[in-house]
């Protein structure tokens, strides 16, 4: 006989019960509608992608990617850790037949193996929009009026887009003096400083993994830490800052409050294949929670994959993320049960009439359940529906069936009428308003 054992879950991962998918679905509902109003359209890609793909050969994307254990011969597979890695290589296989600029937006899971924190899993739903085939500055304000938006319609109004622009960011290495090709490894230790702030950002940059003399990487914390974009100026950023001031000029005309998003030359990106804008939204009342809507620029990722030379831009909603915050906000939608009616099913001589009522009722667009536990009276089913948060209850017994009429409770009023059998779905329709 084998031992047992409690099952549980791995670290960095998380079930949801109907409650809270109930909520997480209406909020996924809110952004889709928020993203369709701005032109995106659905696709899809696969979870799985060729190791090389999600990596292009950067051993620092390795340390994120959960591999595939079984492949065929010369086949290595792994589950995607974002969607715009997928969308590069959709675009690179499919740009010919589409229509450009193309806007898509996709939500599905992907997975990170990195250490599990509040609000942060190793599995996650990430709500991608981009633009790709677009040069203009004016599809980068879009995004930012994007993340306005969502955020607003999902009732959060103490949030903070923070901008930069890597085109500044490559400015760095002449400003603190080290050289260009150790760029990358000093922004992935500055994306840090949310997570092990301005102390421990600079104690990685004179570590041995990055590299940098103490004095450079001072100089590389007074850089991030600059107000004054003439403390830094040189030669090398002149277009940077000139883009952000355009990029400023076109927020204001889409109409974001001056108030919602802010210049912060310490907003880097971790990933390297941001080549202008990037994006970050914190949460001003939950700032350890991180990011919840971030992406950026990326022109050159899809020629890289195999495919044309096509500019693109997006950001991506940290749905789990985003809802642990909204849930310890208090802005979590109400996450009511699916189904409004219960059609009450103790009395074994009408079932086809309670069968038949609760198919009329789903005929006509109302959602609705059958009892099917093991309570038998009428009373405890009542109570049933009651505990469990049913709107209404429809009453068919064998008396009922015979007369051609059916009772009604409503469980707001806590009213009960008795109407004919060809009125229930007007009456459940009138109530539920």
């Amino acid at each position: 006989m084998s031992a047992k054992f409690k099952p549980q879950l791995p670290s960095g991962f998380k079930d949801y019960p109907p409650e809270e998918e109930k909520a997480r679905s209406e909020m996924l509902e809110t952004i889709k509608r928020n993203f369709e109003l701005f032109g995106f359209s659905p696709i899809d890609t696969p979870a799985i992608e060729e190791e090389k793909t999600l990596t292009g050969g950067d051993k620092e994307f390795k340390k994120q990617i959960f591999r595939i254990g079984k492949k065929r011969a010369g086949e290595e597979l792994a589950l995607r850790f974002d969607l715009t890695v997928p969308l590069a290589r959709f675009m690179s296989m499919n740009a010919g037949t589409l229509t450009l600029p193309f806007k898509r937006y996709q939500v599905g899971k992907v997975w990170r193996g990195e250490r599990p924190q509040a609000g942060r899993f190793r599995e996650f739903l990430q709500f991608d929009a981009d633009t790709v085939g677009s040069k203009s500055i004016t599809a980068d304000a879009e995004i930012v009026a994007l993340i306005n938006q969502v955020m607003v319609s999902l009732g959060f109004q103490n949030f903070l887009i923070r901008v930069n622009n890597r085109k500044i960011l490559a400015g760095l290495p002449k400003y603190a003096g080290f050289p260009k090709d150790k760029l990358e490894d000093v922004l992935r230790a500055a994306d840090k400083l949310d997570k092990i702030g301005a102390s421990g950002v600079l104690a990685k940059l004179s570590s041995k993994a990055v590299g940098l003399s103490k004095k450079q990487a001072r100089l590389a914390m007074d850089f991030f830490a600059a107000k004054d974009k003439k403390k830094i100026m040189n030669g090398d950023l002149q277009k940077g800052f000139a883009e952000m001031e355009e990029l400023g000029t076109r927020i204001k005309s889409f109409g974001v409050p001056a108030d919602r998003w802010t210049f912060d030359l310490a907003t880097v990106r971790g990933l390297a294949y941001y080549t202008g804008f990037v994006f970050e939204t914190i949460l001003l009342d939950m700032p350890a929670v991180g990011s919840v809507f971030s992406g950026g620029r990326y022109d050159n990722l899809i020629k890289k994959l195999g495919g044309p030379d096509l500019p693109a831009v997006g950001v991506s909603v940290g749905v789990d993320r985003l809802f642990y915050a909204m849930k310890e906000l208090g802005n979590s939608p109400g996450g009511k049960r699916q189904a409004r009616v219960l059609v009450l099913n103790f009395d074994a001589k009408a079932i086809k009439e309670a069968a038949a009522a609760v198919s009329l009722l789903r005929k006509n667009g109302i959602a609705s359940e059958i009892y099917l536990g093991n309570e038998k009276g009428l009373r405890d089913q009542v109570s049933y529906a009651l505990k469990n948060n049913y709107e209404i209850a429809v009453i068919v017994g064998e008396q009922e069936a015979s007369r051609g009429v059916v009772g009604v409770k409503n469980f707001t009023s806590y009213k009960q009428i008795e109407i004919t059998s060809d009125n229930l779905v007007k009456t459940v329709q009138d109530m539920l308003a």
